[in-house]
């Protein structure tokens, strides 16, 4: 339940240019690897997305901590 929860949420972070380029990357890689082709979309999605929430969680927390030392 939870493993096929993960794999959505990873293909779902697959839009626009960045999933076609993910499933455009995951077929030829789901070939030489043991990986089917949607937990290799899957995973490309999760990498997308964490690295969207980091983009936007560092500049977030150095702004916060600019504002402490202005304090």
């Amino acid at each position: 339940m939870a493993n096929q929860t993960v794999m959505t949420l990873g293909e779902s972070a697959l839009t626009g240019w960045r999933g076609a380029a993910g499933r455009a990357v995951a077929r030829p890689v789901a070939r030489r690897t043991r990986f089917s082709e949607e937990q290799v979309r899957a995973a490309i999605g999760l990498l997308v997305l964490g690295y969207a929430i980091y983009r936007i969680v560092i500049p977030s927390f150095r702004a916060v901590q600019r504002d402490r030392r202005r304090a």
